[in-house]
């Protein structure tokens, strides 16, 4: 779509309209009380599958989500919801406020405990879009920038504990609903730091739950995660598998949506956001400290500006 703030001036043409951010997929503005996001591909499938998401799953949820229009307007396609509010959060905002820290992991667990409860055969029949994975990519795929910083021994290293991350037996039962991206720029909290409202569900779908602990594991501090991990085991008595949480981490970033373009060719990764996953990778493979990631990071820039 070309000029959107035009576009959204012609349809709302007495609103204060404000650029909220831009995400991997779209533009987010806030147009008096809604959100309008406008895909960056100008492609309506993906907000399609999310807003069928959203309106199978609202009735089960006991915080906020957004309800999802898709707009089509002489081939130009946007989203519309009316904006969730509540107070912004990260991480670490609470981090010397022991109640708000223990509230905001409880009730993410709360959240996550709702979601991951659900009827998984009932949902995938009310959005059979569900039932679309988002599969990690295949090792010969990634060898090629794998050897931009690994040798060869590190390669056969890699690629075995790759293949044994992504053959793990899962449990038909650990096959959830899941949200892929709880965190502060998708969510907002009430003035105690309770959950109060989730949005951008694109990335949703029926995966492995622990994949939805991986964020929280990876970037929350350890007193927020310990009260997460107690509460969801509370509710639903399960503990957190965290040994598989942290294998899952150490992959994420060879996820197949960070890496493969709309017309199906490989995106080429940042060198240094590449060199720095691949590197705590093998520090975790190798057993050694994360700090030892740094090592790949350096010698892939050495190794590239000597070509």
């Amino acid at each position: 779509m070309q000029n959107v703030p035009d576009f959204l001036l012609s349809h709302f043409p007495n609103a204060d309209i404000k650029f909220i951010g831009s995400g991997s997929d779209s533009d987010a503005f806030r147009v008096g009380t809604k959100i309008i996001r406008v895909p960056h591909q100008n492609s309506g499938a993906m907000y399609e599958r999310e807003s069928k998401i959203c309106h199978a799953i609202a009735k089960y949820i006991s915080i906020r989500i957004p309800n999802i229009t898709v707009h089509t307007d002489g081939g130009n396609v946007w989203v519309e919801h009316e904006m969730i509010t509540g107070d912004k959060w990260s991480w670490h905002k609470f981090m010397w406020n022991r109640t708000k820290t223990r509230n905001l992991g409880q009730s993410i667990a709360r959240f996550m405990a709702e979601l991951h409860g659900m009827d998984t055969k009932k949902l995938c029949r009310a959005v059979p879009e569900l039932k679309q994975s988002a599969p990690y990519m295949e090792f010969d795929a990634i060898a090629p920038y794998l050897a931009t910083v690994l040798s060869n021994r590190q390669m056969k290293t890699f690629r075995k504990n790759y293949e044994r991350i992504l053959n793990f037996p899962v449990k038909p039962s650990d096959m959830v609903l899941v949200h892929l991206g709880i965190k502060g720029p998708n969510s907002v909290v009430d003035s105690n730091a309770n959950l109060s409202g989730v949005f951008d569900f694109c990335n949703a779908g029926i995966y492995e739950r622990e994949r939805d602990m991986v964020l929280i594991a990876m970037l929350a501090p350890h007193s927020l995660w310990r009260a997460f991990a107690h509460e969801y085991r509370r509710i639903t008595g399960i503990k957190p598998n965290k040994k598989r949480i942290y294998d899952l981490m150490k992959i994420e970033f060879l996820w197949s949506k960070r890496w493969i373009s709309t017309d199906g060719g490989i995106i080429v990764p940042n060198m240094r956001f590449f060199a720095k996953n691949v590197g705590a990778a093998m520090a975790r493979f190798y057993h050694i400290p994360t700090v030892c990631k740094w090592w790949w990071y350096y010698r892939a820039k050495y190794v590239n500006r000597s070509k």
